[in-house]
């Protein structure tokens, strides 16, 4: 019997749930140690379907619905139903969580969903009271009652076109915009990964990234469930509190494949000791991804020294580059080439070591280009990076205007094609894509171009910032009228300063002056913790910059190369 083409996630869990339904779907780790939750592929769909009976019953079969669940497998029960009732799923960080209170509010005012999805404690919370006082055509449903009762029967097959979820970009959470990918976009883009990482459905992953992101649940849930493979769920707190968790159950599962930003790598080589996994073997850990943020080599190679005794092989890793404009995956490199670097000019300056993150696949494709022209770049040099295909996401949410709506100010048509532009610089050498940094990083200095994440480099590589915790570099203006120039936030280890900061802060001053010929505006130290970062534990260079600007930072010392001053916990 041939089986149906599969166009959408709904005839892929279908599929999997007739023809394998008692194979192994996903585990949940409670605390990130023990199984607390599971599902096979019949379980799964069947409980997906009992979602959407009562969400239909409802009334929900259109328009965005928010999933403001915690992490675990009612969130991806839940986003299933949803998708299997015709209604657009908007993962959210949970309801119950104080420090998403903001952004879920934020995402609520642009997207306008009928109905928000959370645990049923989270009927009393603050979030809830908060959301319900500004949007009280917004209901409540709890995620306990909608996996109970009766499937829905008639499971309609969406178009391609139609609109699956929605993704809200992790930046300022004052006014997010919520990118609509359609079941075109998330297919492609999973028949993109699969080709890239060489996978099959005997593979297995381990994550701990959050399931309202994107790496997260596309890369770590829908991936694995596309294959008809096997994921191993924890939370990120579980991670943060001991990253040990996470190696521990990759040998503990056998697991092939997981990935997570650079700074976790850092973190795990940092924090985890050696009596922590004594008996950890990570031989079978064959694909490290890592994105999403800058990608630093050093970091990537004191992972692999620092846990080679422990299996893991330094070929296993896997730099890519994605955004959640193209759904998730644009670039990668070979699986078993491991990190590879190349030298990429700069305008003047010395040209900077820049890990390759590969080529597209599946017909994407990607151009440099001119960031004020829109015309592709000389080859080798750097340009504003465009990525066109059937991954890129037709535009963003916007209710007032009837729901998807292109950005015209960053598309742009080239050779038959339409490509989007991505604010993101890069330059393409012997045809693989190196990130370099984002437009907005970008100073002017006496008319050279200097790139934040540079400077960022600079700082870290320093053997006197080997304790610090988090660099940011944030292009600022010297004056309303004259040149821009660079402040950078640095943030004190853990364990906290010791001794006069200030001399640190100078030789830093001085190492950026050596390194890129110019002195930053400010620098500033603040305490552990003290730059805010996102769920998923990246710095947010945005909202740090606003925290310089209004004097909201908690200041340690700070240097001010042409007005020296420390002043011990003032503001800045």
């Amino acid at each position: 019997m041939t089986e149906a083409p599969v166009h959408s996630l709904l005839s892929m869990l279908r599929g999997h749930a007739r023809r394998d339904g008692a194979r192994p779907a996903l585990r949940f780790l409670g605390r990130g140690e023990e199984v607390n939750d599971e599902a096979d592929y019949r379980a799964l769909h069947q409980t997906a379907a009992i979602v959407a009976g009562n969400l239909a019953a409802a009334g929900l079969t259109t328009g965005p619905v928010l999933l403001a669940l915690p992490q675990g497998l009612d969130f991806v029960r839940c986003f299933f139903g949803c998708m299997y009732a015709g209604a657009i799923a908007i993962p959210t960080p949970a309801l119950t969580d104080p420090r998403a209170a903001q952004r879920i509010a934020g995402i609520v005012e642009a997207a306008r969903p009928a109905a928000v999805i959370a645990p049923a404690e989270a009927f009393e919370s603050r979030g809830w009271a908060s959301l319900r006082e500004r949007h009280p055509e917004v209901a409540f449903l709890s995620a306990g009652d909608l996996l109970r009762g009766n499937a829905a029967e008639d499971l309609r097959e969406p178009s391609p076109g139609d609109v699956a979820f929605l993704q809200f970009t992790s930046g300022s959470t004052s006014r997010p915009k919520g990118v609509a990918i359609t079941h075109r976009n998330i297919m492609a883009n999973l028949a993109m990964i699969k080709a890239a990482f060489g996978q099959v459905a005997s593979d297995s992953t381990v994550s701990w990234l959050p399931l309202h992101h994107d790496m997260g649940l596309i890369g770590c849930v829908l991936e694995p469930l596309y294959l008809g493979a096997q994921a191993i769920l924890m939370s990120p707190i579980a991670f943060l509190q001991r990253p040990a968790r996470w190696l521990k159950a990759m040998a503990r599962f056998g697991a092939t494949t997981a990935g997570a930003p650079n700074f976790a790598y850092e973190y795990c080589s940092r924090a985890i000791a050696d009596d922590q996994i004594p008996e950890v073997d990570l031989s079978s850990w064959r694909l490290a991804f890592c994105g999403s943020e800058p990608i630093r080599a050093a970091t990537l190679a004191g992972f692999a020294q620092r846990f080679r005794s422990h299996g893991f092989n330094e070929k296993a890793f896997y730099p890519c580059y994605g955004l959640a404009e193209a759904t998730l995956f644009v670039t990668g490199g070979r699986p078993g080439m491991g990190v590879r670097e190349r030298k990429i000019a700069r305008n003047d300056s010395a040209p900077v070591s820049v890990v390759s993150c590969g080529t597209p696949s599946h017909g994407a494709s990607v151009l440099l280009l001119q960031p004020d022209a829109g015309q592709p770049v000389p080859p080798g040099e750097i340009g504003e990076i465009a990525v066109s295909g059937d991954q890129v996401s037709p535009g963003f949410w916007d209710p007032e205007r009837g729901g998807v709506v292109l950005d015209l100010d960053r598309t742009v048509a080239l050779a038959g094609r339409s490509y989007l532009r991505t604010g993101d610089l890069g330059a393409v050498v012997d045809g693989e894509l190196h990130v370099v940094g984002r437009l907005k990083n970008m100073a002017i200095i006496r008319g050279a171009n200097i790139y934040a994440e540079d400077v960022e480099l600079t700082v870290r590589d320093l053997p006197e910032a080997a304790g610090l915790g988090g660099v940011v570099a944030l292009p600022v203006a010297a004056d309303p009228t004259v040149t821009e120039g660079l402040a950078i936030v640095c943030e004190a280890g853990r364990t906290g300063a010791s001794g006069d900061p200030e001399p640190l802060l100078q030789r830093l001053a001085g190492a950026v002056a050596d390194a890129h010929g110019f002195l930053p505006l400010d620098l500033v130290l603040v305490p552990a913790g003290g730059i805010e970062r996102t769920l998923s534990g990246k710095l947010q260079r945005a909202r740090t910059a606003e925290r310089l600007a209004n004097g909201e930072l908690d200041v340690l010392a700070r240097f001010t190369p042409r007005r020296p001053v420390s002043s011990p916990r003032e503001n800045a």
